[in-house]
């Protein structure tokens, strides 16, 4: 072999390296920039979250109630989702759940525990959805059960998934109890999953709790808070596993 082929083949071999280290360093800056917009997302979201429901401190509901003031981490593990985005969570997903609303009573006595028991149970993203206008209502108007919104597509969806977690929706109107057909989803509720498999469901706060606007003395706070670390336990190891990320 001449000394020309030679140099020809040792040219093409450093081209193809240096091709190759090229193809490299734009697949990491590619990465980066990627985890660059993931962190940008969920600081918004996290931003948005503790806004939401900060909002409400200080201030009264329509029956003249104090919203019990609630204080959320700054950058909490917070990625809000549509009832449509959280459809392929619950079909395939892995993780954690939380539907609810910012003026729920029930929901500002429990989201400092929740966001503090993700924390310590090493999961690193809840997913959040806003259940206060995607549900469907009744009242009974002259002693006839009637529909005055109906839920939306994705809502129903939900329901179908959860079905045999949920409660019968029933409305009592001057003690007789009228009968939906639906099953409802109440707030807050928190939902575990394992590859699109509920390992884990929990309605309400703690049966202790009479009135929400006071909020949980310390020992509801720690029954609650072990209620979550037992049905973390089958995703706290693994929750970011899923090819899909955390």
């Amino acid at each position: 072999m001449d000394k020309k082929r030679i140099l020809g083949l040792i040219l093409g071999v450093i081209l193809v390296l240096a091709l190759g280290f090229k193809i490299y360093l734009d697949y990491k800056e590619n990465k980066k920039d990627e985890q660059k917009i993931e962190e940008r997302e969920a600081t918004k979201d996290s931003k948005a979250f503790k806004e939401q429901y900060e909002s409400l401190n200080g201030t009264k509901n329509s029956s003249d109630k104090d919203y019990l003031k609630v204080s959320i981490k700054e950058n909490a593990p917070v990625e809000i989702k549509t009832d449509k985005e959280i459809l392929d969570v619950l079909e395939k997903g892995t993780g954690v759940v939380y539907f609810g609303f910012n003026s729920c009573p029930w929901c500002r006595s429990l989201i400092e525990t929740l966001l503090q028991s993700i924390e310590d149970n090493g999961i690193n993203k809840l997913y959040y959805v806003d259940i206060k206008d995607i549900r469907s209502t009744y009242e009974v108007k002259n002693k006839k059960l009637t529909e005055t919104k109906e839920g939306t597509e994705s809502y129903y969806k939900i329901l179908e998934k959860l079905d045999e977690y949920l409660t019968k929706y029933t409305i009592t109107d001057d003690k007789k109890e009228y009968d939906t057909k639906e099953k409802r989803l109440y707030a807050p509720t928190v939902v575990v999953l394992k590859d699109g498999e509920i390992v884990g469901f929990h309605e309400g706060t703690v049966e202790s709790q009479k009135d929400p606007y006071l909020g949980l003395n310390d020992t509801e706070k720690k029954e609650l808070a072990q209620i979550f670390k037992d049905i973390f336990k089958e995703i706290k190891d693994n929750t970011c596993e899923d090819e899909r990320g955390c």
